[in-house]
């Protein structure tokens, strides 16, 4: 009997209880399909709707299991069996009959009907035994890939949990505090007592908190004109609280002021993404060195591959040419310099970010916050301050441990690696922030070839395609996802190396009682790991190394998971994983800005009314971008060469101090190191 009629029928080889017996739903399998017969008393009996929700949760998980599982283990046994009878059987007679009757012009003879049933009677016994010995061993390990499967829906979010706890334990003092309060905002299901309670933290003022706790009261019934009064009132109050804390937590900070305008996290729209977090994880698996990647683009990697698996479907808008092959040249190096240029100034932020996380995430240095939300100025600004004082530090112990003070030669050790890493990830940065003006100047010699070829060529040649066809210059649409054969080879992937390292969320749990230097060492590291094998699980799928796949993911908000809780069952997280991933809204309107930007600026081709309107229409452009982009005059193709078409100036970063290296060396004579 299936588990979802087993429900309704009492074990009766379980022992009898004085009463009946409760069902709950986190019991073994053999428990739980107990129900109650006699009604206990005072027994308060359970809602249908929430038993019925959970019941069709799980019925929904399974078959979304089951279905991912069958892409990979497709053929069933019942089919298969048919199919061999029905080959064996009537099909064989009646060929041999229709053949012999062909051949020689007559009905087949008794002798000829004994053999034809005969030989179909071996070949039909020997392919049934070979099937039954292929689903004895495929049927385990279609067994096997469910189970797989199962294990990295269940695993990957309470992983995703681990790793934000991790998060916040890797901060300190009021940063820690920040941190942990921007979380709880994100959440789009708060409870008002959890807004205040963020608030608290971020401002350490109990009455604006429990003011904007109030604010969430009147939110979650409607009563706007009263939010609105308050607002109103209290504005003149809050508002320099908030702009001293934009400061140090913009995140937290916008976070913040949107509950106290009446306005909570929407799960149509999504959660913002941590930019260039995919750039960053590539870094450290090409340059082998973990300090590249932040434990939040481990988040993201998470988020990302739980969405893929849940169904998350984000599309990629681009620009394609077909046509005269100059031309179509000129257009592909083009779209490669201005893909190398993209790249280049994001790994300047990303190496800049990198150098602020680590930094923040080590005890005693000036940066407490993480980089989420802060430009690259005040980023650069505040590493090169935190590394000045480690250097003066680092001085003062050494001089410390000349006069004899042993006791401070540890602390010295400490400054010293931590200072050598910084400076490691400082000159990654200043490399990163060079190879930006050269793809820029690479750049510019694209567009001057573009338009000297395009230059003695008719208007009609280069202008946008809308109508049917395949050349010209055109929009081509494509999607990020992952079919059910794709999805059960990601689960594979990754369910063998989780089986091979023994990551689990136990295995945190294990470390939670150690020193935190130790369970920050060992959660990271294993954290980190696991973000790089889920990049390696994605790449052959989705192409996460090409820089518009990239590009699409970093401008597509990801689905908000926070009503995933750990003891929920596999099929229960798949099913609400993909209502989830359903509720996301599909936003193109910033890529087909992007698009219609690029085509103006890059290309110099103009945008036509019948372009915006398709732009508008197909992927809801704003009207005023478009109007603006429309009215740029392209006439003076040559005025253009001299237009940086760097998005933001780079910060100065230049070559790393002297202090730095003479504070290392004074400390490195001291340790015997060379």
């Amino acid at each position: 009997m299936s588990d979802k009629r087993a429900s309704s029928v009492y074990r009766l080889d379980a022992p009898m209880p004085l009463f009946g017996y409760c069902r709950r739903w986190s019991e073994p399998r053999h428990v739980r399909d107990v129900i109650v017969l006699l009604p206990l008393p005072f027994q308060r009996k359970a809602s249908p709707a929430q038993e019925t929700s959970q019941v069709r949760l799980e019925r929904e998980g399974r078959n979304e299991i089951r279905r991912i599982t069958a892409a990979v283990e497709k053929v069933p046994w019942s089919v298969s069996l048919m199919q061999i009878l029905w080959t064996a059987g009537p099909v064989t007679l009646l060929g041999a009959w229709g053949g012999y009757l062909l051949g020689y012009g007559k009905a087949p003879t008794t002798e000829n009907y004994v053999f034809f049933i005969s030989y179909t009677v071996i070949t039909g016994a020997a392919g049934i035994l070979a099937n039954l010995g292929y689903h004895l061993t495929q049927g385990r390990k279609a067994e096997k890939t469910s189970g797989q499967i199962e294990q990295v829906i269940k695993t990957l979010p309470e992983l995703l949990l681990v790793t934000r706890d991790l998060i916040v334990e890797s901060l300190e003092g009021d940063a820690r505090r920040r941190e942990a309060a921007a979380m709880l905002l994100r959440k789009h299901d708060l409870s008002p007592e959890g807004v205040e309670l963020a608030a608290i933290e971020l401002l350490d003022d109990r009455e604006s908190a429990r003011l904007i706790g109030q604010i969430d009261v009147y939110r979650r019934v409607g009563l706007h004109a009263r939010i609105r009064d308050l607002v109103t009132q209290y504005r003149d109050t809050l508002e320099p609280q908030f702009n001293a804390l934009y400061d140090t937590a913009p995140i937290a900070t916008h976070l913040l002021r949107e509950r106290f305008e009446g306005r909570a996290p929407d799960l149509h729209q999504g959660v913002p993404r941590d930019e260039n977090f995919i750039e960053r994880v590539m870094a450290a698996i090409e340059q082998d060195n973990d300090l590249l990647m932040t434990l939040q683009d481990v988040e993201e990697m998470m988020i990302l591959a739980f969405e893929l698996i849940s169904g998350r479907e984000i599309p990629v808008l681009s620009f394609e040419y077909r046509g005269r092959w100059r031309l179509a040249q000129a257009f592909d190096n083009l779209e490669e310099a201005r893909a190398r240029q993209r790249i280049a100034q994001a790994t300047g932020l990303s190496r800049l970010k990198a150098l602020n996380v680590y930094l923040a995430e080590q005890s005693g240095t000036l940066v407490e916050d993480s980089a989420s939300g802060l430009r690259a100025e005040l980023l650069l600004e505040r590493s090169v301050k935190a590394m000045d004082a480690l250097a003066e530090q680092i001085v003062h112990l050494a001089q410390a441990v000349e006069v004899g003070q042993e006791e401070r030669k540890r602390a010295l050790r400490t400054k010293a690696d931590i200072l050598a890493n910084a400076i490691q990830l400082y000159k990654s940065v200043s490399s990163a922030y060079e190879q930006v003006g050269r793809s820029h100047a690479q750049l510019i010699k694209s567009v001057d070839r573009w338009e000297r070829i395009t230059a003695s060529l008719s208007d009609d040649t280069t202008r946008l395609r809308l109508g049917p066809g395949r050349r010209g210059l055109r929009i081509r649409e494509r999607t990020i996802a992952l079919d059910d054969e794709a999805k059960a080879r990601v689960c594979k992937h990754l369910a063998r190396y989780l089986n091979q390292t023994g990551i689990t969320p136990r295995h945190h749990e294990a470390w939670r009682g150690a020193h935190r230097e130790t369970q920050l060492s060992v959660g990271v590291d294993a954290a980190k790991r696991f973000a790089i094998e889920i990049f390696l699980a994605l790449e052959p799928h989705v192409g996460l190394s090409q820089p518009a796949t990239q590009r699409a993911i970093n401008s597509s908000n990801a689905a908000d998971f926070g009503q995933i809780e750990p003891n929920l069952s596999a099929a229960a997280k798949a099913a609400l994983g993909a209502s989830m991933v359903r509720e996301v809204d599909t936003e193109l309107s910033r890529a087909a800005e992007s698009l219609a930007l690029a085509l103006v600026r890059h290309y110099r081709v103009e945008l036509e009314p019948a372009a915006i309107e398709f732009l508008k229409r197909q992927y809801g452009a704003r009207d005023s971008t478009l109007q603006m982009l429309s009215n740029i005059n392209l006439t003076g193709r040559s005025d253009a060469r001299n237009v940086s078409f760097l998005s933001h100036r780079p910060p100065a970063v230049g070559t790393p101090h002297r202090d730095w290296y003479r504070a290392l060396v004074r400390a490195r004579r001291l340790f015997g190191r060379r």
